[in-house]
């Protein structure tokens, strides 16, 4: 029987997820803003263009909102079906992480082609970058899943919103998971917000937050992975 995670473990974990929900907010960013008023990591959103769009029959947005959700689903699909088969019992498993390495080829690829058309992408360029940002966030959403952390799914903070309101209506906000679902809020909320900001100052940079908050991810959780199974981290 395996023993029971620590809180160390536990709190690497919640670090993980948090910094992968800020990426989503930098992306959300990006693609709102650069890609034509659409999501690459919020399918909610995307569910919603897509459904005013073919009611106003605007195609273009109809288009990318499809684009964004066929990416996901495959990156999501994927990824579950990945993750499904991981017998790894501990707050992070071996399997976390060679998805989200995954999803940062993803976003290199996304980041590369970005900085080569300076934030400003034409009809197909727009379509390439929603792919391979939407296929990036489906390992991450599938990842986040898996983890089955309370509220925090890295891309979507609706049950996070809903269960704070609630305990803080009934003055009950000072437990792991209020503490937490507030934390990844404002993660979340930062990254988009420096997304925005990074809009209007320098297109280019500001795809280096996301790969960077990834990166750190994939490095932090390698080191994690080879030192729980008793392996030299260099």
């Amino acid at each position: 029987m395996p023993a029971p995670p620590t809180r160390a473990s536990l709190r690497q974990r919640d670090a993980f997820l948090i910094a992968l929900t800020f990426a989503s907010g930098v992306i959300d960013a990006a693609s709102y803003l650069g890609l034509g008023h659409i999501f690459t990591a919020n399918m909610t959103g995307n569910t919603v263009f897509l459904a005013i769009a073919a009611g106003q029959r605007d195609l273009l947005t109809a288009v990318r909102s499809a684009v964004a959700l066929l990416g996901f689903a495959v990156g999501a699909l994927v990824g579950g079906r990945y993750l499904g088969t991981e017998k790894d019992g501990s707050p992070w498993p071996h399997r976390a992480t060679h998805l989200v390495w995954t999803e940062l080829a993803f976003l290199v690829g996304f980041a590369v082609l970005w900085v080569l058309v300076a934030g400003a992408p034409d009809g197909t360029e727009a379509l390439a970058l929603i792919s391979l940002g939407s296929v990036g966030m489906g390992f991450q959403s599938s990842v986040g899943r898996k983890l089955a952390v309370p509220g925090v799914t890295t891309n979507v903070l609706t049950m996070a919103f809903t269960g704070l309101m609630a305990e803080l209506a009934a003055f009950g906000i000072s437990g792991p998971n209020e503490k937490r679902w507030m934390v990844a809020i404002v993660s979340l909320a930062s990254g988009a917000a420096l997304g925005g900001l990074l809009f209007e100052a320098d297109r280019a940079m500001l795809v280096l937050p996301l790969v960077a908050a990834v990166g750190l991810v994939c490095a932090a959780a390698t080191i994690h992975d080879r030192r729980r199974a008793g392996t030299p981290s260099t």
